[in-house]
């Protein structure tokens, strides 16, 4: 080829040159200790899923939200106990993460396993068929959050007053402010817009 000539570039490639080799990205090798074992025979049944030793007694799995509701049930042969159903709200990313945190008597091991919706029209499996608490946690996350839990048939005024009900009042987008002078009105003669701190 002439020096001067300019390489042909054939589908994208320029002639001549390599096919670049991306490099495999190996998953995070676990520990061998008891909790990197129990992620690993989870991980065994769970290809699907991301887990990983947080700390001792600390684990931490990252499952798809379509497959989260099997996860759960095959997590739930290790991880007897439902201690919590936590709720992030991304704003920014239009996010939701759900965060069931699991406790296994048998292991005495802490488990976290989160999964992320779509914060509109946000609806996940209930898991009481698995852990029958679940309801209590599924109800406070749906009338803080708006979460639908399809299946659960106590989803509605919970812990909040009947007017506050289908507010979300933990959403990020939520108007703390707004609603308390919408509320109060005149009564909240002590607040001032150029201030941090106010007082009701």
């Amino acid at each position: 080829m002439d020096m001067k000539e300019k390489p042909k570039e054939v589908e994208g490639k320029v002639e001549g040159q390599k096919p670049q080799e991306v490099p495999e990205v190996e998953a995070p090798k676990l520990p061998d200790t008891k909790e990197g074992n129990l992620v690993a025979e989870v991980l065994k049944k769970a290809p699907y899923a991301e887990g990983k030793v947080r700390r001792e007694r600390r684990v931490e799995f990252k499952v798809p939200a379509d497959r989260i509701k099997e996860f759960l049930e095959l997590a739930s042969e290790k991880f007897e106990m439902l201690i919590q159903i936590s709720v992030v709200d991304w704003l920014k990313e239009g996010e939701f993460e759900l965060v069931y945190q699991l406790w296994s008597v048998s292991e005495s091991v802490h488990a976290f396993v989160k999964t992320r919706i779509p914060r509109e029209n946000a609806k996940m499996p209930t898991v009481m068929d698995i852990w029958p608490v679940a309801e209590t946690y599924e109800r406070e996350a749906h009338e803080f959050f708006g979460i639908i839990f399809e299946g659960n048939p106590r989803l509605g005024p919970f812990i909040l007053e009947p007017r506050e009900y289908e507010k979300h009042p933990l959403r990020k987008d939520f108007n703390m402010i707004g609603y308390v002078k919408m509320i109060y009105g005149e009564d909240f003669d002590r607040y001032d817009e150029s201030k941090t701190n106010y007082v009701i």
